[in-house]
């Protein structure tokens, strides 16, 4: 099988990558093999194309002319001989090319919240419902193999007022990945955190999951993973603390409208359905400029297992960040 890449002259450089499934992506070509075509685009980052789900690939050299460049798969090689080799090509075929496998992202949110927390009042402690803001910086760190994907995640938000310190959180863990298939993949997650308003110090989640890809098109994403894990926590306020084995439940989901514009959502579950904790996020992203980004976002977080006077903690918030992907 053989699929041809058309260079068409143009004032920008511009990549485009047609798919068998109507789908069509724009960017940059860092480099392509026999099997697989390594594309940058602005709404996704840096991803990889099967070559067998290519119909045919545009890539613009900057009024050089327009070229034939083969890219082939096991299937067989390409008839069509290069009547010229761009620089541009070049780049994109060498194994030093741009494309390396690390990416990330770093954010800066403002966020207006809505929870409960419990105060302590002489020698007890009472629950109190708050309105407030706080501010959040959060980020990650990619690394993606053939098969295998790890992911270093980080949290920290804050608030205080003139009188009392509103909210303090912070959390950093470790996601592996490793895909059995195009659809099946296991991974474990390794998580640490504290969390202020929840009143728990030091807790620790150990998970392992397998999952499917139910949608995996380049505009269209879907997962989903469940397993087992080991929670443990330490109470702040009465010197509690708790380990056991919980179920855990994962999924996320990502719409591409446009190139500029996504959806998403995902949702968290540690527990069985009487005694939870789960974290609910929804919203979108907006490109502003070249790896700069709008994010907004809705975002739900309910324990029941952190009991103020039988009601569960809970935690509303509507967040704004600009969001830098690297």
């Amino acid at each position: 099988m053989a699929i041809a890449a058309i260079v068409a002259s143009s004032c920008f450089a511009q990549d485009t990558i047609l798919l068998h499934n109507g789908d069509i992506l724009t960017g940059e070509i860092l480099r392509q093999n026999s099997e697989s075509v390594y594309f940058k685009s602005p709404a996704f980052g840096s991803v990889s194309v099967s070559a067998k789900d290519i119909a045919e690939i545009r890539i613009d050299a900057d009024a050089l002319g327009e070229v034939s460049i083969p890219i082939t798969t096991n299937q067989g090689a390409a008839s069509a001989e290069p009547v010229s080799e761009p620089k541009k090509e070049e780049a994109a075929t060498s194994p030093d090319a741009a494309n390396k496998p690390w990416s990330g992202q770093a954010g800066l949110a403002i966020a207006l919240r809505e929870s409960n927390i419990l105060r302590r009042s002489g020698d007890t402690l009472v629950e109190r419902n708050e309105e407030y803001e706080s501010y959040r910086v959060y980020g990650n760190v990619d690394w993606k193999g053939d098969r295998n994907n790890l992911r270093w995640e980080w949290t920290y938000r804050y608030s205080r007022n003139d009188i009392q310190k509103n909210d303090d959180f912070f959390n950093v863990s470790q996601n592996y990945q490793h895909d059995f298939s195009k659809k099946y993949f296991g991974g474990v997650r390794t998580v640490y955190q504290r969390d202020f308003r929840r009143g728990i110090d030091n807790e620790y989640l150990q998970t392992a999951e397998v999952g499917v890809k139910w949608i995996n098109k380049p505009t269209l994403k879907l997962t989903v993973s469940s397993g087992g894990g080991y929670h443990q926590y330490d109470r702040i306020e009465d010197e509690y603390s708790d380990a056991n084995g919980k179920f855990v439940l994962d999924e996320s989901l990502r719409w591409q409208l446009m190139e500029p514009l996504a959806l998403f959502q995902e949702y968290k579950h540690l527990g069985n359905l009487e005694n939870y904790h789960f974290v609910f996020t929804s919203g979108m992203e907006n490109k502003l400029v070249q790896d700069l980004f709008l994010r907004l976002e809705y975002r739900l977080d309910s324990d029941t297992e952190v009991n103020y006077n039988d009601n569960g903690y809970y935690d509303k918030a509507f967040l704004t960040s600009l969001l830098y992907k690297f």
